[in-house]
């Protein structure tokens, strides 16, 4: 439970300040028999003028629990030498060899099975590049010595990186873009936990 003073607006149009506390309450729920929960791998919301992009990266079980870094990078057909790395939730343009220092995606000292990934931290106006912008996505394998530019390296060397998504002109859609459309990820479960984080308002 965390505990801070905070100022809320309401729905309603008027504000009121904490203090606030909060506590999640998880429920468990079994089946004894297993089920599939399927989501898209790549899920595209909202036009092109105000575009989210949600994709889920699988990595290859040989790389389990290795360090590596996530790639996220944007170019444009029209400047193909000129890219854009997503860092943490700001797009770098990459103009020399010092910019690939800290401009993964997110790093893990082991990689998971699955990595989610949001495209922009907030809908995003892409009209302007219709037609030319492409989104690729992808790791690089790096010790704790190494740096950021070692992994992208090694994922370009290793070429552990594919296309995700373009900016197809009219009449395509966003969602018709994505590389992959009627790419599934589904996992089998006889358990879920339903966690409800509920807010009080103290004195």
């Amino acid at each position: 439970m965390c505990r801070r003073i905070i100022s809320v607006c309401l729905m309603l149009g008027f504000c009121i300040e904490g203090p606030f506390s909060y506590a999640d309450i998880t429920e468990t729920i079994e089946s004894a028999e297993p089920a599939d929960y399927c989501i898209p791998q790549t899920l595209v919301r909202g036009g092109f003028e105000n575009l989210i992009i949600d994709h889920n990266m699988i990595i290859p079980p040989m790389d389990h629990a290795r360090s590596g870094d996530i790639f996220v990078g944007a170019r444009l057909k029209s400047q193909p030498d000129t890219y854009w790395l997503l860092s943490g939730i700001t797009w770098r343009k990459i103009e020399e060899f010092d910019d690939l220092l800290n401009s993964q995606y997110q790093h893990f000292d082991q990689l998971p099975f699955v990595v989610p990934i949001s495209l922009f931290n907030s809908p995003i106006n892409l009209s302007e590049v219709i037609g030319d912008l492409e989104i690729w996505v992808g790791y690089g394998l790096r010790s704790a010595a190494e740096s950021t530019t070692d992994s992208f390296n090694e994922m370009n060397l290793n070429e552990r990186y594919e296309l995700l998504w373009v900016a197809l002109p009219p009449p395509s859609s966003p969602a018709t873009g994505v590389i992959n459309l009627s790419s599934d990820i589904c996992v089998e479960t006889t358990k879920v936990r339903k966690i409800t984080r509920t807010v009080s308002v103290g004195v």
